[in-house]
């Protein structure tokens, strides 16, 4: 049963989603996929499961209409000039930050292709995988996903790919000793910056997902901010 599960769901699902073999990975790669005999069939099994309400864009959209909040786009980070004395949150990838001084980390990019359908419906769940055919991951059809009740349907194909720098975005650290080795020596020059706080997948290196990624920020708000100080990584 193992060798089955293995050669039909997680081979072929990691040499499309990160180039690599499960071998070359650390093995928290495939511990992220629950193994369970029984008749459960959601991905996670925690308690509570939600969605905001009306969705990530209007939650994040409603936060930054905060009057103390600024929002600027299209300007590079480092033509920004830093307020001394107040703390900077960075949520980018930490190399960048530092401009590379201990060379580049490693990230895999996605890349979305969009398709829109008449019918009511398409897919008998929300979210689908292919581990073996076809050059996507993942087929996700939305409304299924958020209760939607509208005409029409719309599903996103998820083609896994190289990252290169000014061409895509970094989405997945990858998880590999080298890897965390030079995320250390970054986390060294942190740790001298008093007023810069890391959080996040890209700075910390870290593959987390949404309510992991809420609990370190909220982690980082309660401590971080109030104290002055670098929390690390792998803070609780």
């Amino acid at each position: 049963l193992a060798d089955y599960v293995y050669e039909n769901i997680f081979l072929g699902y990691t040499l499309k989603q990160w180039g690599l073999r499960p071998e070359e990975l650390d093995a928290s790669v495939t511990a992220r996929v629950p193994m369970r005999v029984n008749y459960d069939d959601r991905y996670f099994i925690d308690r509570y499961q939600a969605l905001p309400a009306d969705g990530y864009t209007t939650m994040v959209r409603r936060m930054l209409t905060h009057p103390n909040i600024e929002v600027a786009t299209g300007i590079d980070f480092h033509q920004m000039d830093a307020t001394p004395g107040k703390a900077l949150v960075y949520t980018g990838s930490i190399d960048r930050f530092f401009e590379y001084r201990h060379g580049a980390l490693p990230y895999r990019s996605l890349r979305f292709e969009f398709a829109h359908d008449a019918a009511d419906r398409i897919q008998a769940t929300g979210s689908i995988n292919y581990p073996n055919d076809h050059g996507y991951t993942r087929r996700c059809e939305f409304k299924i996903l958020t209760g939607q009740v509208v005409s029409g349907t719309s599903v996103a194909f998820e083609y896994p790919q190289a990252f290169r720098v000014g061409q895509n975005e970094a989405y997945y650290p990858i998880p590999q000793r080298e890897n965390r080795e030079r995320h250390d020596r970054y986390l060294e020059l942190a740790s001298s910056d008093s007023e810069t706080v890391f959080c996040g997948r890209l700075a910390d290196y870290q593959y987390l997902n949404m309510d992991q990624a809420v609990a370190r920020a909220l982690h980082v708000f309660e401590t971080a901010l109030a104290g002055g100080r670098v929390v690390p990584p792998n803070a609780p």
